[in-house]
């Protein structure tokens, strides 16, 4: 997070699967009911009756009993392997439901989902290894894809997550909020990085400099910043503001998950607003691939392919292939971006229960950045010639700005399933990012010799920053499901490793020419080099042991976690000759509460903890004692609701403590206190919803979120890294009128209330209101020779508002993102 009241800152620390059996296949074809086979129930044909209601009283037992009486009842025919049912129970089925419901809530907590033929008959499929669901052969299947925690979603709505319980795991029995955007969302959004695809969800901050400087994604969730960023669950390094982290490209992502609230129970130390995990594209066992070709404003231009497949005709070997090439103009003037990337992934079946895949990332970014912070005089109000500065003022030398990026990411998944009911994961990853930022920020305004403050100028500093930063990742964990009477348990214990190293040089300056705010500028400051003034050579390493058990009463779902960690940080100074070390150790534990109705309704209750390691001492007439870790402690209550297959409805309310937060020691002003202490209370409400021809997300958010202790003279103070106040909407509207058949539009707004602009609450940043649209056409429905081509139109900001998207300080204001359209065509085949 940036300092309050400072310039910006550098941190101390598809699985291939045998098709089904001729027997099968046949069962799939035919009129008969069949359930395990070899067994066969004669039943009357019912290829209209998945929308008509049944009576059903069929006890909690053995799911395979439970399915063949359902199929009985219900006179449709189900079709499974019967290994698929072995050892596993069903809560059974009382009342009146439809097919589709009745079977889903018969199949509610199994590792069985149906998939319905076009002949109304049903196939139960396992989701099994890395969460790809099992192949049919040649068999023809019809409806939604069948969703796993670690795939892909058909359209916004996901109802799985791993995120926040590291199992495959339905939303619903989740106790704390996950928030999921899907690649679906990020393309009809055309979202162009991480911080654009999260524009929509409640409870999260966008806005600031990362809102149109590309070159980094810095969001806060539930008034904490940064919020923690992971790939596939393994840490992705941050150190600062400007340089050293990698930046992961949305179009490599199936879903990007947000948890919110304190986190350390399954990943070690993070803040308390909650993480973010991006979860990438795997190899499918069917070909496919698409190629994307568009351009936009500011001369842009992109392009992207996407291929995956089997490699051998047992599709023991399968393969995805990514890669994206991205280059033009941005906002402000001269500033430019270029991104090259390559992501190969290779996975290795070798049997129905074992799943290695290899995945790797090859980035280049080059480009012309400009910080942008600017004081809130001149942008926030008008300067003092009753003029504002310009949304694309450049405030450095193009001779001089520059950034490049080397981004490498390699690593492993393997699974391998001891039996159905005891499965072992292994996770890796290796992050390597070497990166150069080269430019200026603005410092304060220019001040004459007799003390005159000249509002037209502005001082600036010239910076120069090397970094290296290498981050790996290691999880090893067992899941194991099991009984004792009537509980039913899944039981994770794990260990994980993480190893971060960062080696930064920075280069400085602050004797430059003043840069005029409002008129022309001359941009040459060859003249003042940049000196070495601080080289840190940073280490972080951390042990974690940790146990999850989720148990499983009737409808009552108990989710209780305890982890222990051990984390040290060596910071060295190279320039001073000091190093400043601190070993911690810490435990962490979780305990939510879950009742899941037959109606698809799960109130829920949670607490949470979490802990962030911190560096430094306390004066030493105060003892010279070490800072303690940052702690988090959140309580939670909340509710979601699935009435339908494709609709989520999730509401919480929360309040996070967070203390021994760093602060000024008024007695010994050259070094720092822990007395800190800052709360956040909220509420979140979001819709997800894809009901016949419409899909409608909205979300809202309040937050009360506070310093309560602090010796900075802001306590009491409300926190500005956010506003209290947040609200968004979406709507797809999908055409299928003959005429405008493949036609979809879209319209979104995006609502933020009114915030403070710094810690001292001094000023306020008034609220603001943007709109965005997007309208798409599947030419295939034009003539079905161009079947699988897609055009799209994507604008944002569609009536040009010229607003300040956030303030942190009084010299660090930022102007929201102008409008821009950009036009893709995408062809999938």
């Amino acid at each position: 997070m940036t300092p309050r009241n400072s310039p910006p800152s550098i941190t101390t620390l598809q699985p291939s699967i045998r098709p089904l059996s001729r027997a099968v296949h046949a069962a799939l074809l035919g009129m008969t009911l069949v359930v395990p086979l070899g067994m066969t129930v004669v039943a009357a044909p019912a290829w209209a009756q998945t929308s008509t209601e049944a009576e059903f009283d069929i006890p909690a037992g053995p799911l395979g009993s439970a399915l063949t009486q359902f199929a009985g009842t219900a006179g449709v025919t189900v079709s499974f392997e019967p290994d698929y049912a072995n050892g596993q129970r069903t809560a059974g089925l009382q009342g009146r439901y439809s097919v589709d419901a009745g079977l889903r809530q018969l199949l509610a907590g199994s590792k069985l989902q149906a998939v319905r033929h076009d002949n109304g008959s049903y196939s139960l499929l396992p989701v099994v290894g890395d969460g790809a669901a099992l192949q049919l052969g040649a068999t023809s299947i019809s409806g939604a894809l069948v969703e796993s925690a670690y795939g892909p979603v058909d359209g916004y709505v996901a109802t799985r997550s791993a995120t926040g319980t590291k199992t495959d795991t339905p939303i619903l029995e989740i106790p704390q909020t996950i928030n999921v955007v899907t690649a679906d969302q990020v393309e009809a959004q055309g979202a162009r990085n991480l911080t654009q695809a999260l524009r929509y969800t409640p409870g999260v901050n966008t806005g600031g400099y990362t809102d149109r400087n590309t070159i980094a994604d810095e969001i806060t969730s539930r008034g904490f910043a940064p919020t923690p960023l992971y790939l596939d669950g393994a840490y992705i390094p941050y150190a600062g503001s400007l340089g050293g982290a990698p930046q992961i490209d949305p179009y490599t992502l199936e879903r990007i998950e947000v948890l919110k609230g304190p986190s350390s129970v399954l990943y070690g130390q993070n803040q308390p607003g909650g993480l973010i995990n991006m979860v990438s594209k795997r190899p499918t066992t069917e070909q496919r691939s698409q190629i994307k070709l568009g351009a936009g404003s500011y001369d842009r231009v992109n392009g992207a392919f996407d291929t995956s497949g089997p490699i051998d005709e047992q599709k023991q070997f399968t393969y995805r292939l990514i890669g994206v090439a991205d280059k033009g103009g941005e906002q402000v003037e001269h500033n430019s971006s270029e991104r090259m990337l390559l992501a190969p992934s290779l996975t290795w079946a070798p049997t129905e229960d074992t799943f290695l895949t290899l995945l790797a990332q090859v980035q280049r970014d080059d480009g012309v950045p400009d910080y942008q912070s600017l004081p809130r005089i001149g942008s926030l109000n008008r300067g003092p010639n009753g003029e504002k500065i310009n949304r694309d003022f450049f405030s450095g030398d193009t001779n001089f700005n520059d950034y490049k990026r080397d981004q490498y990411v390699f690593g492993y998944d393997f699974s391998h399933n001891f039996s159905e009911d005891l499965k072992y994961r292994s996770t890796a990853r290796y992050t390597d990012v070497r990166d150069r930022y080269k430019g200026f920020y603005l410092r304060s305004f220019v001040t004459d010799a007799d003390g005159v403050t000249d509002f037209t100028r502005a001082n600036r500093a010239k910076v120069d920053w090397h970094q290296h930063n290498i981050a790996w990742t290691v999880d090893n964990n067992l899941e194991y499901k099991f009984n004792t009477g009537a509980l039913e348990h899944t039981t994770l214990a794990g260990v994980d490793y993480r190893h971060f190293t960062r080696k930064y040089d920075g280069y400085n300056a602050n004797n430059i020419l003043p840069v005029d705010l409002y008129g022309k500028n001359n941009y040459d400051t060859s003249s003042v080099t940049p000196t070495l003034t601080t080289k840190w050579d940073n280490t972080l390493r951390q042990t974690g042991v940790y146990l999850q058990d989720q148990i499983k009463l009737d409808q009552w779902i108990l989710t209780i976690g305890g982890r222990q960690d051990w984390a040290e940080i060596d910071n060295k100074d190279l320039l001073a000759s000091t190093r400043e070390s601190k070993r911690d150790n810490k435990f962490t534990g979780r305990v939510g509460l879950t009742y899941v109705t037959e109606f698809g309704l799960a109130p829920y209750v949670s607490y949470s903890e979490s802990f962030l390691p911190t560096l430094g001492t306390a004066a030493p007439e105060r003892g010279g004692k070490a800072f303690e870790p940052t702690e988090g402690q959140q309580y939670e209550v909340g509710v979601k609701y699935q009435p339908f297959e494709k609709t989520l409805i999730t509401a919480s309310v929360y309040e996070i403590k967070q203390k021994n937060v760093l602060t000024g020691d008024d007695d010994y002003p050259e070094y720092m206190s822990q007395g800190g202490e800052m709360r956040s209370r909220g509420v979140e409400l979001e819709l997800k919803s894809s009901i016949d021809n419409v899909d409608l997300m909205a979300a809202a958010s309040y937050m009360d979120s506070f310093y309560t202790k602090d010796t900075w003279g802001n306590e009491d103070n409300r926190n500005e890294a956010q506003s209290p106040v947040s609200a968004s909407m979406w709507v797809d509207y999908h055409f299928t009128q003959a005429t405008l058949n493949g036609l979809t539009f879209g319209a979104g707004a995006r609502y933020t209330g009114r915030k403070p602009g710094d810690a001292a609450n001094s000023f306020d940043v008034p609220s603001w209101v943007v709109y965005d649209a997007t309208v798409s056409y599947d030419m295939g429905k034009l003539d079905p020779s161009l079947r699988g081509l897609q055009t799209r139109l994507n604008v944002q900001n569609i009536f040009d508002r010229e607003y300040v998207s956030d303030c942190n300080y009084s010299f660090g204001c930022y102007y929201g993102q102008e409008r821009v359209a950009s036009v893709e065509m995408t062809y999938d085949f």
